[in-house]
Order: structure tokens, then sequence, then C-alpha cells
């Protein structure tokens, strides 16, 4: 199993690459300014609240997923 972090996942191509990925059996790190409802019941980890042109919510990420 791998691991995938994939941004821009509350729409569009995004979130149709998280349910795919999932459901070939991969771990799933979805990165997103704002969650819905059906990403949230995708059974994939959901990061909210980041912006990927900060750096600053990029560096708050990488120490979070450190953990």
């Amino acid at each position: 199993m791998a691991t995938y972090l994939i941004t821009g996942t509350n729409r569009g191509i995004g979130k149709e690459l998280c349910k795919q990925v999932h459901s070939k059996g991969n771990k799933v790190i979805a990165v997103c300014r704002h969650s819905d409802g059906e990403l949230e019941s995708l059974g994939i980890s959901v990061e909210t609240g980041v912006d990927i042109t900060s750096e600053k919510d990029v560096a708050n990420l990488v120490n979070h997923l450190q953990d």
C-alpha cells in the first residue's frame, strides 16, 4: 500500500483522484481549504484549511504530518 498526498481535493479532478487512488487500496491524504460531506465520507484522511500557495500553511501541514 502506498500513501498519496493529493491537493485541491474538495471538487473536480482532485476529488476524483482521491476516489480512484483509495479504491485501489492506497492510503490517501486529501488536502484542501474547505472540505465537504462527500470527501469526508470516503474514509480517507482530510486536511482542511490548507492553502498550498501559503508557505506558512504548507509548513504547518508538513509539521502536522510528521506526527
